[in-house]
């Protein structure tokens, strides 16, 4: 059985963010996937859309203007 669950590595030991679903002294296998670090979201849309230093104020409407150079017909 596979089972994939978050854990985190704390003072030499790694635990579990979830509950395991295995018996007591159950041999395991176990793959350890490092995670990159966590952006904060405000952080993320600067990066990708400059969004929060340009003063754009009404992106939601005219989305297609700001991101392909044209305007939306009605």
């Amino acid at each position: 059985m596979k089972e994939i669950i978050k854990a985190i590595y704390e003072d030499g030991v790694i635990k579990p963010l979830e509950k395991l679903h295995i018996k007591e002294h159950e041999e395991l296998t176990i793959t350890i996937i490092k995670m990159p670090p966590r952006a904060r979201p405000k952080k993320q849309a600067m990066a990708l859309v400059g969004i929060f230093k340009s003063g754009i104020k009404n992106l939601s409407q005219e989305h297609d203007k700001y991101l392909y150079g044209w305007k939306k017909t009605k």
